[in-house]
């Protein structure tokens, strides 16, 4: 549970300690022939019980039924109702005393329920980019002073007119070890937890997809004590001090979640150097509240380098039907090349882009005796295409029927890159944040050129 909710909780339990202390007191002076003082003494229970009432309604809005609080609740509102109508018998210190002792039990059961514990959210809204994430939430939730909830959020395809298209919910496609919370089910209004956590920076500003507005940076900066944004990529290191570079990855830097958040937390200092230098540049030496980006922007790494230098093959599952294609008939594996098709060139390239995937596909066909291709294009190139590029579209889905219907190499839209990463022998395929992290496994990498034809080639 939250600092914030917590207190105001248990602010609501003082002043049932202090009623309970009040009733304790006028029944102890109460008067049997002073009716008046009785009626008083009746309506002030029955304003207890109401609170008591109240407060056992809000903990089952945020927590469900079943907890021990609510059950001493629901004892201490029996007391209140045996003290009104102990008055003026000699039961009355009897009942009093019982009341005064369900009030401590209240107490006690909430202390249990709910242990002065952070409550610390996780926000991913694409399974794929979960890694971004995934080392903070293990961290947090192997800590026993935090309560770490994942709770995966909706996001929206966007058509050409901005307007919102498709509707995606991917609670389903995390890994078994991560306990998902559903979204529909946690008020982060209600509960304002500690931290938020979140990967997408956008808002409204990204052409592709969108997340439900209802989680937009601004709106999450006011359901916590502090929101903070880990990049769901990580980019090529820059020098600060070449202009051309910086320049490069400023649309990166400038973005309202990185805005909006408490705390931004970057893959390296050399990286934080850059982001500052940019920000400063762009909005003076504070953020809108008046932050120092010194003191905002944090290079302690990102949770995706994590996540590859800590997997090895024996970590991974790989699929029958990837088996079939990987082994050869005498039980050895063929070389596995990882070819990775991002955003950027088939928004630049256009058709040329799709001859070259053509192209490849011919060559690595020829291969297929000694070499599988490892096909995984980026996640959002149907939205992207559908958005921004439609007359590419049909054509598009007719190259990946086919690579998918001929079967000798493996198409990869899982959300869990990391496989693809650690599986594969080399790399080949576009520039994009994947080569980031390929380079922290020492495995050969090279870049394709979208221009460059092979006819015919032995590797």
């Amino acid at each position: 549970m939250s600092k914030v909710v917590r207190e105001r909780l248990q602010q609501t339990i003082q002043c049932m300690e202090e009623a309970t202390q009040v009733i304790e007191k006028k029944c102890s002076n109460l008067q049997q022939d002073k009716e008046p003082e009785k009626q008083l003494l009746t309506e002030f229970l029955t304003e207890v019980q109401d609170l008591a009432i109240a407060f056992g309604t809000r903990i089952e809005q945020l927590r469900g039924i079943g907890t021990r609080t609510v059950t001493e609740l629901e004892s201490y509102c029996e007391c209140l109702f045996h003290v009104n109508e102990s008055m003026g018998s000699l039961k009355l210190s009897d009942t009093i005393a019982n009341l005064v002792k369900q009030m401590e039990c209240v107490r006690n059961a909430f202390e249990k329920d709910f242990p002065n514990k952070k409550e610390i959210v996780f926000l991913p809204y694409k399974a794929s980019m979960w890694d971004s994430l995934e080392s903070v939430w293990k961290a947090a939730d192997a800590d026993s002073e935090c309560e770490a909830y994942v709770m995966p959020i909706p996001y929206y395809d966007k058509n050409p007119d901005g307007t919102f298209g498709t509707f995606h919910y991917e609670g389903e496609q995390y890994p078994d070890y991560v306990p998902i919370t559903d979204y529909k089910e946690y008020n982060l209004e209600k509960r304002h937890p500690d931290k938020i956590y979140i990967h997408n920076p956008y808002d409204d500003c990204n052409f592709v997809t969108t997340v439900d507005p209802e989680y937009y940076s601004n709106k999450l900066h006011m359901y916590t004590d502090e929101l903070v944004y880990i990049p769901y990529f990580v980019l090529d290191e820059v020098d600060s001090s070449n202009k051309i570079a910086v320049d490069s990855v400023k649309s990166y830097c400038i973005t309202k979640g990185v805005m909006n958040a408490d705390k931004v937390i970057v893959q390296s200092e050399n990286m934080r150097q850059v982001y500052i230098k940019i920000l400063e540049g762009e909005m003076g030496k504070t953020d809108y509240a008046g932050v120092k980006w010194t003191d905002k922007i944090l290079g302690l790494g990102s949770p995706k380098f994590d996540k590859v230098c800590n997997t090895t093959r024996a970590d991974i599952e790989i699929p029958d039907e990837w088996m079939k294609i990987i082994q050869k008939s005498d039980g050895s594996w063929k070389k596995i090349v990882f070819y990775n098709t991002g955003l950027s060139s088939l928004l630049h390239y256009d058709e040329q882009m799709l001859r070259k995937i053509r192209n490849v596909f011919k060559f690595f066909y020829e291969q297929q005796n000694d070499v599988v291709l490892l096909w995984r294009p980026h996640p959002l190139i149907e939205s992207t295409l559908v958005s921004m590029r439609p007359h590419l579209y049909d054509e598009y889905e007719k190259i990946k029927k086919t690579y998918q219907e001929e079967n000798w190499g493996i198409y990869d839209d899982s959300p869990d890159v990391d496989r693809a990463i650690v599986l594969s022998d080399a790399y080949y395929g576009d520039k994009s944040s994947v080569v980031e992290l390929y380079m922290k496994t020492g495995k050969p990498i090279m870049m394709q050129n979208v221009y460059w034809m092979e006819e015919r080639t032995v590797l």
